[in-house]
Order: structure tokens, then sequence, then C-alpha cells
């Protein structure tokens, strides 16, 4: 009768969890993003707005200026998941069996490569709960922005379906919508679904207006044209099929996660009964945004 190695299953827990964390929680295109460690359930946000006054130097000087502490909330949620696969269907499919075992084990070759296909899955649903709460869990950072006051609607194509001929003309109503204070924190990102950010990018093709983006930037990512090195657009997979657009520094926007009193976790189990192998899965999970005045949107 096929089935799992067992020690081979427990073995493979700490890189299963490694995986997970790596792959999801602390991916690469999340680190431009604020990480806040340690929410078991709720906590205050950590940030502050400080607004010093310049004077004149001189002895006696009395403090002048202001510093708002701004309390904010940001809840996390607990994402679990369960699958199971049959050990002899993995057999059937041809999977590589352990070396010189007449049972037919499957080794450490089959549990990474059903690590990094749950991986996977596990990182576009939370991609997609970042942005829209799709799964009803936790609040994506829209959520956060409706329910929050102070953050800036676009004068002219709120709520507007964009299209190849006019992504262009939305484009500029986000940055006509720009405050000083915006402008002061440096690179800011419009992020959009990737069908929107390719109807831009044809858009400034067929104007002859594309120009060689920056190396560095990864492959969904591009500057505005005439704003290189002040603004990108940035196609995010978890907003497929959503026409909203967000504009802002991206340390405005927060994700929270435990990793402290509850660590992530990924491992397999073996059911020698049933002959099932069970992938299980958890972490902790939340956003919230810092500053919504901040924030330009499309949404309404």
């Amino acid at each position: 009768m096929a089935g799992f190695t067992v020690s081979s299953l427990t073995n493979f827990t700490e890189k299963s969890t490694e995986l997970l964390r790596e792959g999801v929680l602390f991916s690469d295109d999340l680190q431009n993003y604020s990480m806040q460690l340690g929410v078991n359930y709720a906590q205050y946000l950590n940030f502050i707005d400080c607004n010093p006054y310049v004077q004149a130097g001189s002895c006696g000087l009395s403090a002048s200026g202001s510093t708002v502490l701004t309390e904010k909330t940001i809840t996390t949620a607990t994402y679990a998941f369960r699958d199971q696969f049959c050990t002899q269907d993995l057999v059937k499919k041809a999977f590589p069996q352990g070396a010189g075992t007449l049972k037919g084990d499957l080794g450490d070759v089959v549990e990474e490569g059903l690590t990094m296909g749950e991986i996977e899955q596990i990182k576009k649903q939370v991609d997609a709960d970042l942005w829209l709460g799709t799964n009803g869990l936790i609040d994506g950072w829209f959520a956060n922005l409706s329910a929050c006051t102070g953050a800036i609607s676009l004068d002219t194509y709120s709520a507007t379906t964009a299209t190849l001929t006019n992504i262009d003309e939305i484009v500029d109503d986000f940055i006509d919508n720009i405050t000083d204070a915006m402008w002061s924190r440096g690179v800011l990102t419009l992020h959009c679904s990737v069908a929107v950010f390719n109807l831009y990018k044809r858009n400034r093709l067929a104007a002859n207006y594309y120009r060689d983006q920056d190396e560095t930037m990864g492959a969904l990512e591009m500057w505005l044209f005439g704003y290189e090195g002040q603004i990108k657009i940035k196609g995010e997979p978890g907003l497929a099929g959503s026409n909203y657009m967000l504009l802002t520094w991206d340390k405005n926007l927060f994700i929270a996660t435990d990793e402290l009193t509850e660590i992530a976790e990924a491992k397999w189990v073996y059911d020698e009964v049933t002959d099932y192998v069970w992938f299980k899965s958890s972490f902790k999970l939340g956003t919230q945004i810092a500053f919504c005045g901040e924030c330009i949107h499309n949404m309404y």
C-alpha cells in the first residue's frame, strides 16, 4: 500500500513553514508596505504626526508646534487552510517515489512540490484580501478607506470604468489631486489591477510616450510618463476584476500579523487509517491605513 514516510513529513514541517512565511507573509512584493508584528487580535497602530513650527533662534524659546497622536486599531483574523490528498492518487499521477522502497513511499520531492502549489494558492487569496477583503475574514485596504474620513475622491472620473482611451485622463485626475503632504512623502504609487496597468502601458505606447523603465522595478511596475522618480503605477494581481485604483505612499498601508505569540505554521500530516495526507496551515493577517487624507481613490 502506498503511503507517505511519516518521518519525512515531520521533518518537512520546518521547511514548509519557512516557505509559507517567506512566500506569503514576508514576500518581496509586500516589503514596501508597513508591517506590524505581534498583533494577536487587536492593537493600536503605531504612528504619530508631528508638525514642528520654525522659530528664530534665541534663548528661552517656548514650545512651538503640534504633535497629533492618532489612535487607530489594527485587527488580525486567523487564516486556516486544510487540504487532503489520497496517496494512491498521487502514485497514479507519477509522483516520484522514495528510492529502494517496495510500498511506494513518496519522498521530500513530493512534499516540496505540493507545498509550493498550496502556498501559491494561499498567496493569491492573501493578495486579494489585502486589497478587497474578498472572503470576509478581514477588511482590505479599500474597505478601510471607505470606513475613514478624509480620503480624496477624483474630481471627474470617480467610479468610471477605465478604457484604452480614457486611462490617461483618469491618471491625470489622480495627479491633480495630490496634496503637498503627499508630495513630501517621496515616491507615490498608483495601485490598480493588472488589466488597468496594461491599459495605461498600451495608451502610452500608442501615443509614443512610452520610455524605457527603471530596471530595478518589477514586471508589473513602471513610472508614470513625465513623473519618473516621483510616481509609479503598479499592477496588483489582488485587484483582478476590480476597477478600483488607489494612489498613496506605500508605507501608509499597514499589514498586521502575529509571529510572536502565535507563529505561522504549515505542515503535512499523514493518516495511516485513511491513507490521506493533509496539508495544514494557519497564520494571522490584518490591514489598516494610517493617513486616509493622503489616499486618492476612484471608488465613488
